[in-house]
C-alpha cells in the first residue's frame, strides 16, 4: 500500500521551472514552477509546494497535518511553510487560480525549437555541404554563357592581377622586411652596448643619443626577473628614474621576466603601447635584471603606408591597363571568328554559298587555319550543291524528251479507232520503250543523287565472281556481242550492289558501241595491292576531243546521240569508283574501239 501512495505521489507538473519535494514518509515528486526549489513534508504521502501560476495537488487517503518548506531562486518561488491538507481534494490555502490546461506545444514544455528537428538538421547540414559546389556550379554556368571575348580578356585579367598582386605582396613584405631588420640591428647594437655596461657596473646614466639612432633613440627598461621597473628612461622629456618603481614605459610580457630570470636568450617582439607601434627587444643584463629598449616604428609605419598605397595605385593602374589590352588583344585575335559567325548566319539567311571569309596570304596560325578550313568546307558544300542543281536541270532536260513523246503516243492511242491493229501494236510497243528509256533515266539519276557510300557499309566482295555474274547477265542481254573474260581471283572492301551497277554499265557502253558479232573483252587483275578491271570494245571509238567529257553528267558524243542511253552510266561508273577509293579511264584502244579501265584497292590480307 505504502508503495501504491509513493507511485501516486510522484507526478511531473509542466511548467518553466524544476523543484524537488521529498516526504518524510510518502516520497518525492518533481515540482513545476519558474525557479527551482527544496520542500520538506512530513505528512504521510507527498506534496508539492506551488509555484507561480500552479496549484497543488495532492494525493492520500487520509487527512494528517503537515507543513512543507520550499526555497528557491527566481520569481514565482514560494518560501516559507504551509499546512497540507490530505482529505483528497485542494488544499484550504489554495486561493490561485489553477493554471489552464497546456494547448500547445510550447505551453507543454516541448521543445520548439527547430534546431531540435533531426529532419530540419540533416536538411541545413546537407545544404551548408553542398554550398560550396552550388556556388561552383553557378560560376561555371556564368563562365561558360559569358562571350568567348569577354572570357578571354577576364582570364588574362585575372591573371595579371595574380602576378601585380603576387609581385606588389613581396616587393612590399622584401621592404617591411629589409626596415624591420635595420630597426633590429640597431636595437641589438644599443642594448648590447648597454648590457655590456650593466655586467661591468659601469653604467652612470642612460645615454640620450645613439649615434646610429641619432634623435630617434626610444625608451630604456632595467626589470626585475619579476618584471618589477628598476629603472626607466623616457623621451623625449629625457626624464630618468633608477628606483623601483611601478612607472613604466615598455610593457613587460612573461617572456621578458623570463630573460630577466636567465631562462630565455632574448625577447624581440612589436607592441603597442598608448597607441603606438613600437619594437621592443630585452636581453639579460645579469644578477636576475634584463634591459629593454624599445623604438618607435611610426616613422617605418609612414614608410611602409605610403609605399602600400604608391604599389597598389601602380598595381591598379596595370590592372585597368591590362584588362583593357586583354580586352582588344582578344577582341583583333577573336576577329577571324566573328567573321566566320558573320559569314554563317549570312548563309543561314540568304542560302548563298558564295560567302567566303578573308585569309591573308601566309596566315598559319589556329584563327588562320579555321577559316581556311571553313572555306574549303564551303566550296565543298558549293561544289556538291551545284552538282545537284545541275544534275536536277540535267534530269529536268533530259526527261522532257521521253514524256513529250509518251505524251503524243498516248494522245494517239486515245484514237485507237482510227488505228489498224498493226500500227496500234506499233503505238503500244513505242509507249513501252518510252516507258523503259524513262524508268532508266529516273533509276540512273536517283544512283548519281545517293552520292558516296557510306563506309560503314562496306564489306569484302570477290571482284572476280561479281564480274562474271554481270558478263552473264550482258550476254543475255546483248547477244549481238560476244564477251570474253579473263578473271582472276581477287577480293576488295566496298558495296557489292554499287560494284555491280558499275560492272553493268561499262559492259553496256561496250556492247552498245559494238557492231553486229563484235568481240568485247573482260579482264580483272591484280597487281601490287591494286585491282583493276578492263573492258574494251571494238567499235567506233571515241574521238579525241569527246574524250576528257565522257564521264560527265548527261554527256552523249555526237556519235551516240542517235543511240539509246541517258549519258549518266558513265558517270555513275566514276561515282562508284571515287567512293571505294578508286578512279576510271578510257583511252583509245590499239586497233580501234575504246578501253576502260576501273581501279580499286585490294582488299587487306586477313
Amino acid at each position: 500500500m505504502i508503495r501504491g501512495l509513493l507511485r501516486r505521489a510522484r507526478r511531473t507538473v509542466a511548467g518553466s521551472g524544476v523543484g524537488v519535494g521529498v516526504g518524510g514518509v510518502g516520497g518525492a515528486q518533481a515540482v513545476a514552477g519558474t525557479g527551482a526549489g527544496f520542500g520538506a513534508g512530513t505528512a504521510f504521502g507527498g506534496g508539492i509546494v506551488p509555484g507561480s501560476g500552479q496549484t497543488a495537488e495532492f494525493s492520500g487517503g487520509v487527512d494528517t497535518g503537515g507543513s512543507a518548506a520550499g526555497a528557491g531562486v527566481g520569481p514565482g518561488v514560494v518560501v516559507g511553510t504551509a499546512p497540507v491538507n490530505w482529505a483528497g481534494g485542494m488544499p484550504p490555502y489554495a486561493v490561485r487560480t489553477p493554471a489552464p490546461a497546456p494547448t500547445t506545444a510550447a505551453d507543454a514544455g516541448a521543445d520548439t525549437d527547430p534546431a531540435s528537428d533531426p529532419g530540419e538538421g540533416r536538411d541545413r547540414e546537407r545544404k551548408r555541404r553542398r554550398f560550396p559546389f552550388s556556388l561552383f556550379s553557378s560560376l561555371f554556368t556564368f563562365w561558360r554563357t559569358m562571350p568567348l571575348r569577354a572570357r578571354l580578356a577576364l582570364a588574362a585579367t585575372v591573371a595579371v592581377v595574380a602576378g601585380v598582386g603576387g609581385g606588389v605582396t613581396v616587393g612590399y613584405l622584401a621592404v617591411r622586411h629589409e626596415l624591420m631588420q635595420h630597426v633590429d640591428e640597431g636595437l641589438y647594437n644599443q642594448a648590447r652596448r648597454m648590457q655590456a655596461q650593466l655586467l661591468l657596473n659601469r653604467l652612470r646614466s642612460f645615454p640620450d643619443r645613439s649615434p646610429l639612432f641619432g634623435e630617434t633613440q626610444g625608451n630604456w627598461q632595467l626589470i626585475a626577473a619579476d618584471g618589477t621597473p628598476l629603472a626607466v628612461y623616457a623621451r623625449p622629456d629625457r626624464i630618468a628614474v633608477v628606483v623601483p618603481t611601478t612607472q613604466r614605459v615598455i610593457p613587460v610580457s612573461p617572456q621578458d621576466a623570463e630573460v630577466a630570470a636567465e631562462t630565455r636568450d632574448d625577447n624581440l617582439y612589436s607592441t603597442h603601447m598608448d597607441q603606438t607601434h613600437i619594437r621592443v627587444l630585452t636581453l639579460p643584463a645579469g644578477n636576475g635584471h634584463a634591459v629593454q629598449i624599445s623604438m618607435s616604428l611610426a616613422g617605418v609605419d609612414r614608410q611602409l603606408s605610403t609605399l602600400g598605397w604608391q604599389l597598389f595605385g601602380a598595381g591598379m593602374a596595370g590592372i585597368v591597363l591590362a584588362a583593357g589590352l586583354g580586352w582588344l588583344v582578344a577582341r583583333t585575335a577573336l576577329r577571324p571568328v566573328a567573321e566566320l559567325t558573320g559569314t554563317a548566319e549570312r548563309i543561314t539567311a540568304t542560302h548563298d554559298l558564295a560567302h567566303r571569309i578573308p585569309v591573308a596570304p601566309g596566315a598559319r596560325d589556329e584563327l588562320g587555319r579555321l577559316a581556311a578550313s571553313f572555306n574549303s568546307m564551303l566550296d565543298a558544300v558549293q561544289e556538291a550543291t551545284d552538282r545537284q542543281r545541275q544534275l536536277v536541270a540535267d534530269a529536268s532536260h533530259e526527261l522532257r524528251t521521253p514524256l513529250t513523246s509518251l505524251r503524243t503516243n498516248v494522245e494517239v492511242l486515245a484514237d485507237a479507232q482510227r488505228l489498224d491493229p498493226e500500227d496500234r501494236r506499233a503505238l503500244v510497243a513505242g509507249i513501252m520503250s518510252g516507258l523503259d528509256d524513262l524508268t532508266a533515266l529516273v533509276t540512273d539519276t536517283v544512283e548519281l543523287a545517293r552520292g558516296e557510300e557510306q563506309a560503314d557499309h562496306f564489306e569484302e566482295v570477290r571482284l572476280d565472281l561479281l564480274v562474271r555474274r554481270c558478263v552473264d547477265r550482258a550476254a543475255a542481254h546483248w547477244p549481238k556481242a560476244v564477251f570474253q573474260a579473263d578473271l582472276a581471283e581477287c577480293e576488295v572492301v566496298g558495296v557489292s550492289d554499287r560494284l555491280a551497277k558499275a560492272v553493268r554499265n561499262l559492259l553496256d557502253n561496250a556492247a552498245k558501241f559494238s557492231p553486229d558479232g563484235g568481240l568485247v573483252e573482260v579482264r580483272v587483275s591484280a597487281v601490287a595491292g591494286q585491282v583493276t578491271l578492263s573492258v574494251r570494245d571494238h567499235g567506233p571509238g571515241i574521238p579525241e576531243a569527246d574524250l576528257p567529257h565522257v564521264f560527265d553528267r548527261f554527256y552523249r558524243a555526237a556519235s551516240a546521240r542517235d543511240l539509246p542511253g541517258s549519258g549518266l552510266g558513265l558517270a555513275i561508273v566514276a561515282q562508284v569508283a571515287a567512293g571505294h577509293g578508286g578512279g576510271v579511264n578510257v583511252r583509245a584502244a590499239d586497233g580501234g574501239g575504246a578501253e576502260f579501265r576501273l581501279t580499286l584497292p585490294m582488299a587487306p590480307a586477313v
